[in-house]
């Protein structure tokens, strides 16, 4: 009996140890280890070629949830979810669209693939946004790139 209670005693905290971290290693900013995580506050610029389409500010946060303010629509919060993974960054946002009297019209669904820099100041990917009216109906696509700088307390 006794020998039992000396192997429970042992595997049980090895147990333990495992799934903590696997829990952990589950979570984006851990899923990124031997990269720099894009977790944190970016100024982002979007292109289409050389133009730039506008400029946002985007909160990546270690819980795989991500949150944009864009200078299309002031006060409008976009939201998305993402997941990093060997140097890479998916990101689905999805973002409500407006008429020019600030009308409720539609929404456009974003999907990006962003690569963060070696020294984690910038990053820089593609979008591809995928417009729909109220109904559900596609409308049309806006595809791209942006790039992005990091924000630190130091700005």
């Amino acid at each position: 009996m006794q020998n039992q209670n000396t192997r429970y005693t042992k595997t049980l905290p090895a147990l333990v140890i495992a799934l903590l971290l696997a829990c952990f290693g589950l979570s984006p900013a851990t899923q990124a280890a031997g990269h720099p995580s894009i977790v944190g506050l970016w100024n982002v610029h979007y292109f289409q070629g050389s133009t730039q389409l506008f400029e946002t500010y985007d909160q990546w946060h270690s819980d795989g949830l991500e949150f944009e303010v864009n200078s299309i629509a002031p006060g409008a919060v976009c939201q998305g979810t993402f997941k990093e993974g060997g140097g890479t960054v998916q990101l689905f946002h999805v973002i409500y669209t407006f008429d020019a009297s600030g009308v409720f019209n539609g929404r456009i669904l974003e999907t990006q693939t962003n690569t963060v820099s070696a020294d984690g100041n910038s990053y820089a990917g593609t979008f591809d946004q995928k417009f729909y009216d109220l109904s559900g109906n596609f409308l049309f696509e806006a595809t791209g790139t942006l790039t992005a700088t990091r924000l630190t307390v130091t700005h």
